[in-house]
């Protein structure tokens, strides 16, 4: 079974692109790149299993602000 999470729950997740890319280790532009939908299964199951962040479970259950930086 793989676990999925969107781009838009990512940064809900986080607050904003840059926490999501500073939790990340990687740049703004980086996740800029990003195409809308499923992220990549590496950045999917850090955020799910490892980091957890706080906003997570409310970021997944799908209600929330639109992706801003």
């Amino acid at each position: 079974m793989t676990q999925t999470i969107s781009k838009k729950q990512a940064v809900e997740a986080y607050g904003s692109v840059g926490g999501l890319a500073d939790a990340l280790g990687i740049t703004r532009s980086a996740i800029y790149q990003w195409p809308e939908g499923p992220i990549a299964d590496v950045h999917a199951l850090r955020i799910l299993f490892v980091l957890r962040p706080p906003g997570l479970e409310k970021a997944l259950e799908g209600g929330g602000k639109p992706c801003r930086s």
